[in-house]
């Protein structure tokens, strides 16, 4: 869960058109769902 989190990170903060094309809440239940990924 964690590189897979981390990978998000990663691609967020280096493609600035994925960071306007998801929604909060599309990005929301992303992380939603990464976090309930056993490590």
């Amino acid at each position: 869960c964690a590189d897979a989190a981390n990978a998000l990170a990663l691609r967020l903060a280096n493609d600035r058109n994925l960071r306007y094309v998801l929604k909060p809440q599309e990005f929301g239940n992303t992380l939603n769902a990464l976090s309930k990924w056993p490590d």
